[in-house]
């Protein structure tokens, strides 16, 4: 895999939008089952649902894991970014 060029900005911007393509995959429910629920084919439909609603939960919940990465990723490119601006800053500055 090649590398990436991007910064806090753009990592907030990636979990921004994870964030919202989660609640997106989160809203999916399963519908009431119709009239005359005990047919096989019914229960096939309501079944087949369940399943992709199920389906739905589980990759909003890993769309939502990944905005917490590039969320905690921007927080640490911060914390790395101006911790290294203050020791550049010194050079020259530390008496020896």
């Amino acid at each position: 895999m090649g590398l990436i060029q991007t910064d806090a900005a753009g990592l907030l911007a990636l979990a921004a939008h994870c964030d919202e393509h989660a609640a997106r995959v989160g809203e999916v429910s399963v519908p009431s089952p119709a009239r005359g629920g005990f047919q096989p084919s019914a229960l096939a439909v309501h079944t087949a649902h369940t399943e992709v609603a199920a389906a739905a939960a589980r990759l909003a919940a890993r769309i939502s894991a990944t905005a917490s990465a590039a969320a905690a990723a921007a927080a640490n490119y911060v914390t790395s970014d101006t911790g290294n601006a203050a020791d550049i800053s010194a050079v020259g500055t530390t008496a020896v």
